[in-house]
């Protein structure tokens, strides 16, 4: 090829792989490179089969091509099969991993050790889980070894798997080896760490992504551990979404471990498809739907260096709650408002929607997670006539760590399920996310986000949606400069006079 030849090419592979870039979508959110590169099975560790054989372990590669990034994110994908079929490069496996490589990531499908143990029962679907949990972890350690050689940014590896797939990385992720139970022969087995490859470096990632698996027990979830999301089909008759049946000892599948993890305080995100069956029915349309949200998770994942989010920053404003709820006496006609700072800020607000009786507990400048982490604190003590809700200003900011409007909704959905088990029937209310010049750019992802919050509460018993953007735009459809403090963000007198004649409305129609 002559030199003249080699500039064009170049030059056109650098447009095709960064004509998303100059539209200024972000690189890991959204899929930027149209073209990728692959690297086939590559040996990656050796381990001994159901056969007593030494089986070679092998893994493929795909990354974005004419990539600049020195080091990438990598995340590492384990297919599905019963823990008996499947492979690498067959279905969801190869969409997921190219659709990640597109959005600029290094992705690597592995294959690893297949087949169940005669008899076919439980204990031996576990020990097959086992090694694949094994050789998922070699898989890790092999890129931590090669790092430089691929490119990898060690900080930055994740975990991710279908349905079997699911099951080994949850497994993974969670069990530690004084869990593992004691009817699984680890004499035979040897550790969770294994004998599969590349010794003497770690087999630890920074989040996991269960598509359609569970895990055996959800309480090896432990304060601290990494981030988990979970994609599922309510409809899964093989792997259940929640709890209600088992595959093969796997009982607790993806809303009870979402739900175990916003407990926590764990970093956690939920996706699933009504009336949907496992690996959501092999519909190529609705996996992508689901790539499409995964992408945006672990786009807020990258470079957060710890674990947790910062739930326990408020724990002495919840302390003080706590204590003013021993001093403080409320009668059962009390209406509790609760949230960010919006409502901590209210400082007015008894005077302003006197003669009811207000319990105000707005703290710090609190997300929707941290909501969910202490609502039952907050809300638990006090039997009282409605529960007002206002968070949300700071999950959707354009900032990386963003939450995205669906995931908004389903951990509004967690905080009502969680009132729901001290009251059932007690009105709820969800203020309307506020339109603010602060957070003008992003008012399109918040409205998508309060249209899921006013259709989940309209199709939910005693759950109400109060409207308040219609109040504060101005006629040009923009926020009105003079009812915000100089943050553009937060309301000044005038700004709360507005939620206050929203708010004496909303009260007068309470039963």
């Amino acid at each position: 090829m002559n030199t003249l030849k080699f500039k064009i090419l170049s030059l056109l592979l650098l447009f095709t792989c960064n004509w998303a870039i100059a539209q200024n979508l972000p690189r890991f959110k959204f899929p930027v490179f149209s073209a990728i590169d692959s690297l086939m099975n590559i040996q990656y560790g050796e381990a001994i089969n159901l056969k007593g054989e030494a089986e070679k372990l092998l893994l493929d590669i795909y990354s974005p091509s004419a990539d600049t990034l020195k080091k990438r994110p990598l995340v590492v994908f384990v297919h599905g099969g019963g823990f008996q079929t499947g492979d690498k490069a067959s279905g969801y496996p190869l969409l997921f991993s190219k659709g990640l490589a597109q959005r600029g990531y290094v992705c690597s499908s592995i294959n690893y050790r297949l087949g169940i143990a005669a008899p076919q029962n439980d204990t031996n679907y576990v020990e097959a889980m086992y090694r694949a949990v094994q050789d998922a972890k070699a898989a890790v350690r092999f890129f931590r070894k090669n790092a430089a050689q691929y490119g990898i940014d060690t900080a930055q590896i994740f975990i991710m798997g279908g349905s079997a797939g699911g099951m080994t990385v949850l497994q993974m992720a969670y069990l530690d080896q004084h869990e593992v139970p004691a009817w699984v022969n680890t004499a035979k087995l040897g550790s969770l760490e294994g004998n599969s490859g590349n010794p003497g470096f770690s087999s630890r990632v920074k989040a996991v992504v269960n598509c359609w698996g569970a895990m055996i027990d959800y309480r090896w979830i432990n304060a601290g551990d990494v981030p988990v999301f979970n994609v599922h089909g309510t409809a899964d008759k093989i792997v259940p979404y929640d709890s209600a049946f088992a595959y093969h000892s796997f009982k607790y599948g993806s809303e009870v471990l979402f739900e175990r993890a916003l407990a926590l305080g764990i970093r956690t995100g939920l996706k699933l498809f009504e009336n949907t069956g496992h690996t959501l029915n092999g519909e190529q349309a609705k996996q992508t739907e689901a790539l499409d949200e995964i992408g945006l998770w672990l786009y807020a994942q990258l470079n957060r260096t710890k674990n947790t989010p910062d739930v326990f920053r408020f724990e002495k404003e919840i302390e003080e709650f706590e204590r003013l709820d021993q001093t403080e006496k409320h009668s059962s006609n009390a209406i509790l408002f609760s949230g960010s700072s919006f409502i901590r800020l209210w400082k007015s607000i008894h005077k302003d929607l006197a003669p009811h009786e207000i319990i105000h507990r707005g703290y710090g400048g609190s997300n929707i997670s941290e909501m969910a982490y202490y609502v039952s604190r907050i809300v638990y003590p006090h039997p009282c006539k409605a529960i007002v809700f206002y968070t949300g200003s700071n999950d959707i900011t354009g900032s990386k760590g963003d939450k995205s409007p669906l995931q908004v909704l389903e951990t509004f959905k967690y905080v009502v399920k969680t009132v729901r088990k001290k009251y059932p029937t007690t009105p709820i209310y969800w203020i309307e996310i506020s339109p603010n010049e602060s957070r003008w750019p992003v008012w399109d992802k918040i409205t998508e986000a309060n249209t899921l919050l006013k259709n989940y509460c309209a199709n939910t018993p005693n759950l109400h949606f109060i409207e308040t953007a219609s109040k504060l735009l101005g006629k040009d459809g923009l926020p009105q400069k003079e009812l915000y403090v100089s943050d553009k963000l937060h309301f000044n007198e005038k700004g709360y006079k507005i939620w206050t004649e929203i708010m004496r409305g909303v009260l007068a129609k309470m039963p």
